[in-house]
């Protein structure tokens, strides 16, 4: 998508999902669709989310590739990006992150049973936190505990903690990092 302007209202869960979503990218297993790597690229405009998480990902491999885009989440728990189990089996549940010259905001849900890497480059700023906590639109529990999480961070950009985060790993100096009175985790180890 280049400089479009995409508004959603989701207020129904599709097929097995279950989940509320704005930009949903998943393998159904159904045999219409092969297993692979899936992409979503915006360049420009925006993307506004009237109720749910802004982007779930489930059961595929999904590369997310943001470059300067105008996001705006009206949903009250302000979810940026779920990555977990939802109503379909058989693949993995992994998703990249690109930003570019971006500015995100809100909450990344990363499920025990999945994986997460975030890139922050080219005067990026995330502000926002990693949870593994994750209850469904039905309010059946997903995920208690945070999954795999990667964040990188170039020199130009930053992030900007919302809660306490635990992340696997981090490529980035720490001095880039506003922890807001909160803490941040890396492997286990308080860092920040």
């Amino acid at each position: 998508m280049n400089n479009s302007d995409l508004t959603a209202n989701n207020t129904k869960c599709n097929g097995n999902a279950t989940f509320l979503d704005t930009i949903m990218i998943y393998q159904s297993m159904s045999g219409d669709a092969d297993s692979g790597t899936s992409s979503f690229t915006m360049n420009g405009g925006s993307l506004t989310s009237k109720n749910g998480h802004i982007f779930h990902v489930t059961n595929t491999n999904a590369i997310i590739n943001l470059n300067g885009v105008t996001l705006k989440n009206e949903d009250s728990a302000n979810i940026l990006l779920s990555v977990c189990a939802d109503g379909w089996k058989g693949a993995s549940n992994i998703a990249t992150l690109n930003a570019n010259n971006q500015k995100l905001e809100g909450t990344l849900l990363v499920g025990s049973d999945s994986t997460l890497t975030l890139n922050l480059t080219n005067n990026s700023n995330f502000i926002g936190s990693v949870s593994g906590e994750i209850t469904n639109a039905k309010g059946k529990t997903v995920s208690s505990d945070v999954g795999n999480v990667t964040v990188k961070i170039d020199s130009s950009s930053s992030w900007t903690l919302t809660s306490n985060t635990y992340i696997t790993a981090l490529d980035g100096n720490l001095s880039q990092i506003n922890t807001n009175g909160y803490k941040l985790y890396v492997s286990g180890k308080l860092v920040k």
